[in-house]
């Protein structure tokens, strides 16, 4: 893991087709969701606290792109990290980065959606807060998805 650094984006209509094809394959293997690599260009995220990505300075292994839903509120639109980084505090690392940022700029609450069968990616949210609020049928091509919403916590609250 040693040079990988959770690092703030350029807009992503600055990057190459290239980089967000790759960007669209980690997403779609982590999450199963699919996305056009005309809507990732498009995607309204907010430029001082929703565009992280987890790089080595030449490979993403890894985005958390948010976006601003109200003055205190934020949305997170996509978190995905390389399958092989996962479980070692990678993703923890980067909500720190993204949470921190957020909470100074008065974002008080976040919600997200995420795959009901994904345990690992639901207990990490869970520790920060985050609670279902609804569940969204096949949302995930197929697999049903929870609606979580929660204050903005940096670190994971103690249990």
């Amino acid at each position: 893991m040693t040079g990988l650094d959770w690092i703030p984006s350029e807009s992503l209509e600055l990057w190459s087709d290239l980089r967000l094809e790759k960007i669209q394959q980690l997403i779609t293997q982590t999450t199963g969701e699919l996305y056009r690599i005309e809507r990732l260009r498009k995607l309204p995220l907010d430029q001082n606290f929703g565009r992280w990505v987890l790089s080595d300075g030449n490979m993403d292994m890894g985005i958390l792109w948010a976006m601003r839903l109200s003055k205190d509120c934020a949305r997170v639109l996509a978190f995905s990290v390389a399958d092989d980084l996962q479980g070692n505090g990678v993703g923890a690392d980067g909500w720190r980065h993204f949470a921190t940022e957020a909470k100074r700029l008065g974002i008080r609450s976040v919600q997200l959606e995420v795959r009901q069968d994904n345990h690992t990616a639901i207990g990490m949210y869970h520790r920060r807060g985050l609670r279902p609020k609804g569940c969204i049928s096949g949302f995930y091509r197929g697999y049903d998805g929870w609606l979580m919403r929660g204050p903005l916590l940096i670190d994971a609250a103690s249990q």
